[in-house]
Order: C-alpha cells, then sequence, then structure tokens
C-alpha cells in the first residue's frame, strides 16, 4: 500500500515520535519492531569512502577531460560521521590486489616529474597484498579506509557502540578495468578467487550472526527468489545491529559467486538483480535511475525486494539545485537512497542534501508499509 508523506510537519512528528519511543524505552528511530526490513526506507552514501582529490591531480584529470573532472569532483567524511548523521547504506568498490600492485599510483608520477607533490595512500599499506578500497585507480585513489577489512572495521566499530541501529546495507562495488591512460597500473578481474577472499574478509570482521544472510531470507522455501517475496525477510526485532551485503555487479560477474550455492546457499551476500530478475538468486535490486524505472522500481519493492537506487549523481543536481530525481527516488519506495550529499557542497551554493525529515535513519517505506505505520 501507498502512504503519502508530508515533509514539513513530518518533521515534528517524527521528533516528537523520537521523545516518545525513548520514553517507552523503544528505539530511537520510533519504528516498530515487528516491522520488516523491506518496509522501511533510510538514506545512504554513494562511494563513501571516497576522499578529496587534491587540486593539482583534478587539474591532471581535467586538462584530459573537464566532464570525468566534474564527476569525481564529490567526497565524504569518516563513515562513522556518515552513519552517525543517518547513513545506512555505505558503497565499497573492492579491488582484487593479491600483489600489492597501487602503491605508487601513476597519477602522482606523473606530477612528481613536474615537481609537484600529491598525498598518496599509505605505501606501506598498499604493498600489502589483500583487497584494496579506491574509486579509480592512479588519479582518484584516496580513501578513508584503505582495505576492505579496515573499512569494515570501521563501521563494525560503529556498530557496537549503537547496536540498535536499523540494518545497514553495505554495498560492494567491484573493480575490474584500470585507468586508460598509458602506463597505468592493471587491474585483475574480481573473479572467484575475489569473491571467495571478499567473503573471507567480511566473515574476519563480522561474525556470521551479525550478518542477515541469503540463508536467513530464503528460509524454508527452495529459492531465495521465493523467501524475499513470501515475507522471509527478518524483522527489526531481528536485524537491529547487524549488517547486510550486496555484490553491484552484472551477472555474469556474480555468476561465479553463486556456483555451487543455489540461492547464494552458504554465502555471505546477496547479489544485484537488476538484469536478472527472474534468478532464483533474486532479493535485492540496483536500480540507479529512479526517473527512467519509477513504475519498475514501485513493482518491485511492492512485490517484496529491496531496492537501492541514487537520489543523485555525478554532482549534476548539487551544482543545480534540481530534486526531481530525489523526490522520484523516494517516492520510488526504495529502501536505501544513496546520495553524495548528506552535507550540502558549500562550493556550489545551491543547499542540496538528501535526507529523512528530521534527520531520522528510517521511516516507514511509502510503498511497502502496512497500513498504519
Amino acid at each position: 500500500m501507498k502512504r503519502a508523506f508530508v515533509w514539513g510537519p513530518a518533521i515534528l512528528t517524527l521528533a516528537v515520535a523520537a521523545s516518545c519511543a525513548a520514553l517507552s524505552g523503544r528505539p530511537a528511530d520510533g519504528l516498530a519492531d515487528s516491522l520488516r526490513i523491506n518496509q522501511i526506507q533510510a538514506v545512504g552514501t554513494h562511494n563513501s569512502y571516497k576522499l578529496a582529490i587534491a587540486p593539482e591531480m583534478m587539474k591532471l584529470i581535467a586538462d584530459r577531460s573537464a566532464d570525468t573532472a566534474l564527476t569525481l569532483d564529490y567526497s565524504h567524511r569518516s563513515l562513522a560521521e556518515q552513519l552517525d548523521a543517518g547513513a545506512r547504506q555505505v558503497e565499497l568498490d573492492p579491488v582484487y590486489d593479491p600483489d600489492g600492485a597501487f602503491g605508487d599510483p601513476l597519477g602522482a608520477r606523473m606530477l612528481a616529474q613536474q615537481g609537484v607533490d600529491v598525498p598518496v595512500s599509505d605505501r606501506a599499506v598498499m604493498a600489502k597484498p589483500g583487497i584494496k578500497v579506491l574509486h579509480v585507480a592512479d588519479i582518484d585513489y584516496r580513501s578513508s579506509c584503505l582495505t576492505l577489512i579496515d573499512c569494515l572495521t570501521q563501521v563494525k566499530a560503529w556498530s557496537d557502540k549503537h547496536r540498535d541501529h536499523t540494518p545497514i546495507l553495505i554495498m560492494i562495488n567491484p573493480k575490474h578495468t584500470p585507468l586508460s591512460w598509458p602506463g597505468a597500473t592493471p587491474v585483475k578481474p574480481f573473479g572467484r578467487q575475489a569473491l571467495d577472499q571478499m567473503d573471507a574478509d567480511i566473515l574476519f570482521v563480522f561474525a556470521r550472526e551479525r550478518i542477515v544472510t541469503p540463508d536467513e531470507v530464503r528460509g524454508s522455501h527452495a529459492t531465495l527468489r521465493e523467501g524475499a517475496t513470501s515475507g522471509g525477510w527478518p524483522t527489526l526485532a531481528d536485524a537491529r545491529g547487524r549488517v547486510m551485503f550486496v555484490i553491484d555487479d552484472a551477472p555474469q560477474r556474480w555468476g561465479p559467486y553463486a556456483d555451487g550455492h543455489p540461492s547464494l546457499k552458504g554465502r555471505v551476500a546477496f547479489v544485484n538483480a537488476h538484469n536478472a530478475p527472474d534468478a532464483p538468486e533474486a532479493a535485492i535490486f540496483v536500480s540507479n535511475e529512479p526517473i527512467a524505472d519509477f513504475s519498475l522500481m514501485q513493482q518491485r519493492v511492492a512485490a517484496g525486494f529491496i531496492v537501492r537506487t541514487r537520489a543523485d549523481a555525478d554532482t549534476r543536481e548539487a551544482r543545480t539545485g534540481d530534486t526531481t530525481r530525489r523526490e522520484k527516488a523516494f517516492a520510488s519506495g526504495a529502501q536505501y537512497v544513496t546520495t553524495d550529499y548528506i552535507w550540502p557542497d558549500p562550493r556550489f551554493g545551491t543547499g542540496f542534501t538528501v535526507k529523512l525529515p528530521g534527520d531520522a535513519a528510517a521511516r516507514c517505506n511509502p510503498v511497502s508499509a502496512p497500513a498504519g505505520c
């Protein structure tokens, strides 16, 4: 059932609800523990680890492509600050690096030849084998957490201090291709070996009981898809203080993750089923175009799936102040609405930001929440 939300009075309503929740012993978000996690809506961040590119590096990029420089001109505060501000979805871009290949970025070397020094990542950390986290190798490599384990450890540290939080969706967006510039560092495909290492890294940081897994959602159903559409998502009572993972990649890329694991049996992460909606592994859809895919997203949410979308992209909305995409994202019912602007960028002067009313961490879903939520 669709529900209407009034953005002005809702702020006061949520504030009162939070106060009542504190008095009654209910969680601060005021949401009933009987709600299932596909019946709420939350805000998250895109490329959550990304730090600002040094101005000298940005000029180097802009000299080759002004459009590319514009799309990369954003950054985030620490993961803990984002979670403190209400983010309940974070996105990490892992790079499979068994050789420690990313300690000497091409862009930094090019600038050094011009006598310009720019910040580089901790070379000792980057020289060690492991799954690294960075946006674009060689030019947009600065990260608030350099390895997958480091990023997950930061999320867990925050979660340990806030055990009643609504579940945090952690997007895993593997990188497969290098920068196209001559001399760029090769990037290994994020294949079966990397996917297995990803699971091992996740379980190194999080105990399995702290993770909402495909097995839990599938339950006694024949497939994960059937579980997701038949009430298999846990309630908030069971999901608070936990995380869940989704591999945001094409089916041919996540296929090896499902091989030998029908309906992701035994795996810790879900997969993006946007281009495989009838697959037995379908439970979460990453639909990044809330205007073009609005009706489809509403249908999927109403069917019981979880959807993640983006309220802005490539700094466009922040520069113009256009809120069309943001409003469509919220109205679509997508459970996780992602942004680069939990805080507005003062450089643009538009005040563009993406938050729930009253800075809430979660609210009743406008499409899938039960009547009276």
